[in-house]
């Protein structure tokens, strides 16, 4: 093959796999499990001063669906919730003790020597959250697979031009690579659709698990309320009969 074909190829493969990857990393934006790479986005303002949140904090998983931003400045604290809601608005942001889960504390310590940390909680799947996620994906998908074809296309006149008077071997050669190249991107693309909308499916159940349990619970609590005040009326019926 010749040199000048297989760096359009290389080039080809590194936009569509670029294509592939900012795709997933958008997936990643709408919160459903707590994954890292979502948190590439938070820039803290510190002074005068943009830093990376790996830079302030350091990250724990304690949920699936939950974060940890440990600042290694209490000074950060702030600055830290701040970031974090202005890129992600829709996470739960609360500001957590670092020593309430110990045993035996005494209470002595004041609220500003108790060092804090950063919990970040996914929003459940709701309904409408259910609806728009898979609207979200749908859209974003739709959108990178595009720009993959647009790519594809491209450079399959860009290799055309390069073999104009080639033998027609060399030529289905190059077609053959460049089809494999893009049969692979979107097999990876589909892949990572597939894996969000799970995602997405699996929360939203879980969510109306947890809801049919409590609805189950409080009818429970009603039926019971109901029997104890029945029970109440037919006594003060007989006393009132005696």
């Amino acid at each position: 093959m010749r040199r000048s074909v297989y760096n359009l190829l290389r080039e080809v493969q590194q936009k569509m796999s670029g294509y592939a990857v900012f795709m997933n990393y958008q997936f990643m934006h709408f919160g459903v499990k707590a994954e890292p790479a979502a948190l590439l986005s938070v820039e803290v303002e510190l002074g005068d001063e943009s830093m990376n949140l790996e830079d302030v904090a350091d990250v724990a998983i304690p949920q699936d669906d939950q974060f940890a931003l440990i600042p290694k400045e209490q000074d950060s604290l702030f600055a830290i919730c701040k970031a974090v809601s202005q890129a992600h608005p829709d996470y739960k942001i609360e500001q957590k003790s670092m020593n309430e889960e110990e045993e035996g504390l005494e209470e002595a310590e004041s609220e500003e020597e108790d060092d804090k940390y950063v919990l970040c909680t996914m929003p459940e799947v709701n309904d409408d959250r259910h609806d728009a996620g898979m609207d979200y994906v749908k859209a974003v998908y739709e959108e990178m697979t595009a720009k993959i074809e647009a790519a594809n296309a491209a450079y399959d006149v860009k290799i055309a031009k390069q073999l104009v008077g080639a033998k027609p071997e060399e030529i289905d050669e190059a077609k053959e690579e460049l089809k494999k190249l893009y049969d692979q991107i979107m097999e990876i693309c589909k892949s990572y659709r597939e894996e969000k909308e799970k995602q997405i499916e699996t929360a939203y159940q879980e969510y109306l698990t947890k809801k049919a349990e409590s609805e189950k619970a409080e009818s429970e609590r009603q039926a019971a309320r109901g029997e104890d005040k029945g029970s109440k009326l037919d006594l003060s019926q007989l006393v009132g009969g005696e």
